[in-house]
Order: C-alpha cells, then sequence, then structure tokens
C-alpha cells in the first residue's frame, strides 16, 4: 500500500511538472513570438558581458553575433532587430525609462545602424534586399511593426531614432 502511493504521488508530481513547462511555453510563445529561451540566454549573457564596455551595444553585437567585420555577423545582428520577440524583450529592458544611460545607449545603436548602412557592400545590400523581400521578410517586418505599435507612445518615442535607422536601412536596400 505505501509502494501504491509513492507511485501516485510520483505520477502526481510529475504530472505538475509537465502542466508547469507546458504553460510556461505556451506563456512565453504568447508573449516572445519565435524569441526561443535559448536565443533569450544568449542575449542576457552577451548583455551582461557587455554591461561596461565604452560602447555596450557594440560589444553586445561583437559578443552576441560574432566579429562585426563579418558580413554574415552583421547581416544576422540587423535581421534580428527584425524579431518580434527581441522587440518584447527590449520593451521589457527599456520600458519607459528616459534616463541619460538609456538615451545613449539608444543612439550608440542608431550610430551603429548609421554606420553600418553607410560601409555595406552591395552585396550585403543585395543580401538583405533578397532577404527582407521574401514573404519569411515580409512577414518578419509586419510582426515586428504590429510588436513596436503596440507598445506606449513613450517607448516609441524613446526608442525613435533606432527606428528610423532601421527604417532608412530597410528603404536604401530596397533600392538595390
Amino acid at each position: 500500500m505505501n509502494r501504491n502511493r509513492k507511485t501516485k504521488r510520483i505520477i502526481w508530481a510529475g504530472a505538475m511538472v509537465v502542466a508547469v513547462f507546458v504553460l510556461g511555453t505556451i506563456l512565453w510563445k504568447r508573449r516572445f513570438h519565435d524569441y526561443t529561451p535559448a536565443a533569450a540566454v544568449l542575449d542576457l549573457r552577451a548583455g551582461f558581458e557587455a554591461r561596461h564596455a565604452p560602447v555596450p551595444a557594440k560589444q553586445f553585437l561583437e559578443l552576441r553575433y560574432g566579429p562585426q567585420t563579418d558580413p554574415a555577423n552583421r547581416r544576422a545582428a540587423f535581421i534580428d532587430f527584425f524579431n518580434a520577440g527581441h522587440i518584447e524583450g527590449l520593451y521589457l529592458i527599456v520600458g519607459n525609462r528616459t534616463d541619460p544611460r538609456t538615451r545613449k545607449g539608444i543612439a550608440d545603436v542608431a550610430q551603429i545602424l548609421r554606420d553600418y548602412r553607410g560601409n555595406m557592400s552591395p552585396d550585403e545590400k543585395k543580401a538583405l534586399a533578397d532577404h527582407f523581400n521574401s514573404e519569411a521578410g515580409r512577414a518578419q517586418v509586419q510582426a515586428a511593426t504590429a510588436s513596436y505599435q503596440s507598445k506606449s507612445a513613450r517607448y516609441r518615442a524613446v526608442t525613435a531614432p533606432v527606428i528610423n535607422e532601421l527604417l532608412t536601412t530597410l528603404a536604401a536596400i530596397q533600392n538595390q
């Protein structure tokens, strides 16, 4: 009888673990879309390591995507700016903050994007244009836009310099 009770408790505990996992997965997917917990861990690790760098945003990109001298790494980083899950994560980090450190970080990211656009090779522009002109690329931009537009006006105002550079870059590559 004691063995039967122990087995029931183990089964019950296992069922609870599975239920918590399923619920957590559903809530995660609802909030962060295709942004995986593994990608979030990589982002958090890179962000934590880059926080005291002279230009944390630049160091973050290096740590997260690899050397930014490699066009493939720059492309991956740029495309990830349109990841709706990233937008959710950044909203959790930035929220409605307007402190000088947050504004500097946003200005740094905007400058990185401006520099990227100015230094892109024709092949890089074509690769990005091909991505964003594809069905998947258009869907990614639409999802990112919807996610961004759902945020507070204050958040959109704070992050406007980055959004301006992203859209300017998209416009520049569409002329390819």
